[in-house]
């Protein structure tokens, strides 16, 4: 928000993101980067030859094949996820991009322009191109998105911040005034208040916590 610019933040929530991930389509990104044959080898080796069943009461599936999908509770995980999508700044133009694990924020910011209207309607339009854009590379690549879940946030230091409409999909997505990303609730005005209020608001029941372990301690 410098020189009082506003900025656009898209906040992009995937359906069962590790669930959906594309183990053919992983396997020649990292080729494509790269990746020396024997560690390409062994991850191959990891992903495949995964089968699993359905069960339902006393009732069970006939054994299948799974060629999508991360394991969950692997330390490689999240790795592998972040690779998969490293090719998503392509598609984003000179725009920042934050991914972590499958927690994306991308940083829209227009031209600096005299008067903030033509500013806010940049960024309607490139918001929404980015938008599709995400859409488009998320549905190639069998990474469907939660259209519901998606919302972006206007970052803007006057008192009345102007109406964002930005589409994706056809599909008008949420203007909020305030986001939990990464652990952080961010205000739109780019305040850390809700985060630090939340915080505060933790003391006294951590100080209880620590105050029954500390009585139990002195009676053993």
């Amino acid at each position: 928000m410098a020189a009082n610019i506003p900025t656009l933040a898209l906040y992009v929530d995937y359906q069962k993101a590790y669930d959906r991930v594309w183990h053919a389509a992983l396997l020649c990104k990292l080729e494509r980067m790269g990746m020396p044959r024997n560690l390409l080898k062994m991850t191959g080796s990891w992903l495949k030859d995964r089968r699993a069943y359905v069960e339902y009461g006393e009732i069970s599936s006939k054994i299948f094949n799974i060629n999508i999908g991360l394991p969950q509770g692997s330390s490689l995980s999240p790795y592998l996820f972040i690779v998969f999508h490293s090719d998503l700044t392509n598609y984003l133009g000179a725009h920042s991009c934050h991914l972590f694990a499958d927690d994306l924020c991308v940083l829209i910011r227009p031209p600096i322009m005299k008067n903030l209207g033509p500013m806010i309607e940049y960024l309607e339009k490139e918001g929404t191109r980015i938008c599709n854009q995400v859409f488009t590379y998320s549905k190639k690549w069998k990474q469907p998105l939660n259209v519901s879940k998606t919302v972006v946030q206007l970052f803007h230091t006057q008192v009345k911040r102007p109406i964002v409409n930005v589409t994706i999909d056809g599909n008008k997505i949420e203007l909020v005034k305030e986001f939990k990303y990464l652990g952080f609730t961010w205000a739109d005005k780019l305040s850390l208040k809700p985060t630090v209020e939340k915080s505060i608001g933790n003391i006294p029941r951590s100080l209880g916590k620590l105050k029954w372990m500390k009585s139990g301690r002195e009676m053993s």
